[in-house]
């Protein structure tokens, strides 16, 4: 009997965990050596960084161990990632210096920072980096205590798009916007949302989003690119007056990790692979059974992409392990996004892109958004969703503090 054929995954989030949970469900896990390879040891949704930072759960309640996932079958090597890949002999070297050979290999490593084209920002938080959460907090705490005896300027500024996120920014100066309310001093606290271009989301959810950040009184400078930040200043490439602040939030510029910039393969003007195969996001001719998914890769429709984080991520992973293991179906690129719009509300947003990929040529995407009143609730309960999907009973639900 020959050997099974392997399968290496790279990167155990949305992407990855998708993809390695579809090979248990569709029963091909036994017919392959699947290997899931992560630089962490934990699980953590990006979208619950916000409950650490207004004190609604610890960091620790956002980590879920990896060990506790329902993989059967499957090898988890946590605490290493690849640090060279060689896409024509099919190998990779890990970081523990371990040499793997592949048939498959799934791509799911997400992308790191990359502040060099704004210079100064890298002194400033990351809203889309776990590191810089403790950071958030202090900041906040940093900006009432001000804020009780002067005028304060707290800023979100979008440095780049896209991102990997497109409502967190909105989302985010929306819940500073509470918490400065909520500790008294939000007349002396001025919240700026700056982007630069026109709208980074799609158009249609222009009038909810933008009418949430009018109506709590946040500013939205638009088409505000940035050039660099100084200590306390925002400088912009249009060269309008610059925009002072006392703390600052980004979202930095971002690319694939560096054994893909190094591999040889053809990275694209925002420093990832463009995916030539909408459905089953196949790197193509120049890597040889190799797959990309979630944020390290762009699937292009137009001028615009498909979103790739989150359940968009799982679901490519899906749709890749059903590729390789002979199962393939229809894409299905729909998802939802229950974003906090302050004091219980939010927005839904309900992207739907799957006509685009199963039918690129004439497929049209779909947004649908609604203003809600348990938007909170709608957010926890998408989280232990997937935590329930992943995990079962191995981990608790999540479940916030007043």
């Amino acid at each position: 009997m020959s050997e099974k054929p392997t399968v290496l995954i790279i990167g155990a989030g949305f992407g990855g965990l998708g993809c390695a949970r579809q090979f248990v469900k569709n029963g091909a896990a036994k017919d392959f050596n699947v290997i899931l390879v992560e630089k962490g040891e934990h699980f953590s949704i990006g979208g619950m960084w916000q409950f650490v930072w207004n004190s609604r759960l610890t960091m620790e309640e956002t980590m879920f161990p990896l060990s506790k996932a329902i993989l059967p079958g499957i090898k988890v090597r946590t605490k290493t990632t690849v640090s060279k890949w060689s896409p024509q002999d099919k190998k990779v070297v890990l970081t523990n210096g371990s040499t793997i050979s592949y048939d498959h290999i799934v791509l799911s490593p997400g992308v790191v920072p990359d502040p060099k084209d704004v210079p100064g920002i890298e002194n400033f938080v990351n809203i889309c980096s776990i590191d810089h959460v403790a950071k958030q907090k202090q900041d906040l705490e940093e900006l009432v205590a001000k804020a009780k005896t002067e005028k304060v300027t707290f800023c979100l500024a979008i440095s780049v798009n896209p991102y990997k996120c497109p409502p967190a920014p909105y989302e985010l100066a929306l819940l500073v916007d509470e918490y400065v309310r909520k500790a008294g001093v939000r007349d002396n606290v001025r919240v700026v949302l700056t982007c630069p271009v026109e709208y980074s989301m799609p158009p249609n959810t222009k009038s909810v989003v933008l009418g949430a950040l009018k109506e709590q009184n946040v500013e939205f400078l638009n088409k505000k690119e940035l050039e660099k930040v100084d200590s306390n200043l925002l400088h912009f490439k249009d060269g309008s007056d610059p925009l002072a602040f006392d703390v600052l939030w980004g979202v930095w510029p971002i690319r694939a990790p560096d054994f893909i910039q190094e591999s040889g393969l053809k990275i694209n003007p925002k420093g990832t692979i463009t995916v030539d195969d909408k459905v089953s996001n196949t790197i193509g001719t120049g890597a040889p059974g190799a797959h990309i998914i979630g944020d390290a890769c762009r699937v292009p429709f137009g001028q615009a992409g498909i979103p790739k984080a989150g359940e968009f991520a799982w679901k490519m992973g899906i749709s890749v392990a059903d590729d390789i293991a002979g199962k393939r179906q229809p894409a299905d690129r729909s998802g939802q996004c229950a974003a906090e719009a302050g004091f219980g509300k939010g927005i839904v947003l309900s992207p739907n892109f799957s006509d685009v990929c199963n039918d690129p040529e004439n497929g049209k995407p779909k947004v649908g958004i609604e203003s809600v009143e348990d938007g909170t609730d709608r957010k926890v309960a998408w989280c232990n969703g997937y935590l329930k999907d992943i995990f079962g009973e191995n981990v608790k639900p999540v479940v916030l503090r007043d």
